[in-house]
């Protein structure tokens, strides 16, 4: 189907700043996959120094649970740009190209909210605990208002790339 074809693609950069779009989500994707790669290091060095007697990180672990989430939450607008999430197409596959087109728009608008209302939360709880002066107490100290930053800008990221998704598969629809 000409709906499957195209997402297979890759992006299309349709944004109205489409090339500096492009680079933020290039950049999402590269800070996602160094954070990922920092991360393995950082564990392979600790593994190593325990294993020689050398002592440990000691902020290790604490570390590498901060990169994961960051990691994640940097990289998750990055794919569904690039079209590399998870995606259970068993039942569109089987519909008609104007009944998979609409379950294309209601998915992408789906999607759309949910990441919206999860930025503007995140946004109302890093204000919330700013204003509180809430902080992390582990091995690394700082406010927990920073814990709720990677989430609210990908969150925003990603509404931002379903909103793109809906309109070009509007425009595809229409051009029919």
């Amino acid at each position: 189907m000409a709906l499957q074809s195209a997402a297979a693609d890759g992006p299309v950069p349709s944004a109205p700043s489409g090339g500096l779009y492009h680079y933020l989500m290039t950049f999402c994707g590269a800070a996602g996959a160094i954070l990922f790669g920092a991360m393995a290091v950082l564990v392979c060095v600790d593994v190593f120094m325990r294993n020689f007697g050398l002592g440990n990180i000691t902020w290790g672990v604490e570390m590498t649970e901060y990169m994961l989430m960051v990691a994640t939450f940097l990289a998750a607008p990055w794919l569904l740009y690039y079209n590399g999430h998870i995606r259970v197409d068993i039942f569109v596959r089987a519909l008609a190209a104007p009944a998979a087109k609409v379950m294309e728009l209601i998915t992408d608008a789906f999607g759309f909210v949910v990441c919206a209302l999860l930025a503007w939360q995140s946004v109302v709880v890093a204000q919330d605990t700013a204003e509180q002066g809430g902080m992390v107490f582990k091995v690394l100290v700082f406010p927990e208002w920073w814990l709720n930053v990677p989430m609210a800008f990908s969150c925003i990221l990603l509404a931002a790339e379903f909103a793109r998704r809906f309109q070009r598969t509007l425009r595809a629809a229409e051009g029919n």
